[in-house]
């Protein structure tokens, strides 16, 4: 006879908890037996197919697929290798996700070093090419289709897609979300024509660590520390500007402290 294990045991041998057996078992995924005195046991020969069912999770196929394939008499094994890769090209692309918010944030900690001890700093650089989508005004959505064709795949890749706003020299402020053109393609994101793309410009980076301006402040040269810093230097701004909110500094309620950045181009004209 095929030797009989307790549950216990057998989950011991094959480095599982009871408790993994006892679903797998419930899914319908191995099979054990019970003793007269209600024990459940399992069957030596339950141990290889225990293992491939793990295998092809490992693989990316869900519980009930697996199950679905036990129940069959018979499965090709074209069958099976099809949806694994299926599964294998969404791993690949969760796997690029994964990677891509880990350089995102060990990006964000070099970033954000210089503001623990003071409460802003400014560079002036060649951006990087990016698109941004709108979304919504001050008051309310945008209501372009075009726009919720892609919000879901954009919303899915925060914080690599950034919130953020566009304020246009006639104080008309657009709320949308920015990603550079290399992760987009990278991440394979889709585009439509509304869409506004960013070609690589000179810019002038003021990041910043502390409460954000109020809307209607944001072009008042006087008062804005950006702008009236650009000022200061001599440049000039052109075109409409970009404010990026990376992390919130201080989580209060109201989140009213945060890190983040602004991208005033500047005039062709302006030297470096």
């Amino acid at each position: 006879m095929m030797k009989q294990y307790r549950i216990g045991d057998f989950a011991k041998y094959l480095g599982v908890t009871p408790d993994f057996l006892k679903h797998y078992e419930d899914l319908g995924l191995i099979q054990s037996v019970r003793s007269d005195s209600g024990y459940r046991y399992y069957p030596f020969h339950e141990t290889m197919l225990l293992i491939e069912t793990v295998r092809l999770r490992n693989f990316g196929m869900t519980l009930r697929e697996i199950g679905e394939i036990l129940k069959q008499h018979a499965v090709e094994s074209a069958q099976v290798n099809r949806r694994l890769a299926e599964n294998m090209d969404h791993l690949r692309q969760e796997m690029l996700l994964d990677e891509a918010v880990i350089e995102e944030y060990e990006s964000f900690l070099e970033w954000k070093a210089p503001l623990e001890t003071q409460p802003f700093d400014w560079e002036i650089r060649r951006s990087r090419p990016a698109f941004f989508l709108p979304h919504t005004d001050s008051d309310d959505f945008l209501h372009d289709p075009r726009i919720y064709e892609l919000l879901r795949d954009w919303m899915s890749f925060i914080p690599i897609v950034k919130p953020c706003m566009m304020v246009h020299g006639d104080s008309q402020i657009v709320w949308g979300f920015s990603v550079d053109e290399h992760r987009l393609r990278k991440l394979g994101l889709p585009l439509n024509d509304i869409v506004e793309y960013l070609p690589s410009r000179k810019v002038f980076y003021y990041k910043f660590r502390g409460p954000l301006i109020k809307m209607k402040d944001e072009t008042d040269v006087e008062t804005h520390p950006a702008i009236s810093l650009l000022h200061s230097l001599g440049l000039e701004k052109s075109g409409a500007y970009f404010r990026v909110t990376l992390m919130p500094a201080d989580w209060e309620q109201d989140i009213g402290s945060q890190y983040g950045f602004y991208a005033i181009p500047l005039l062709d004209r302006c030297s470096e």
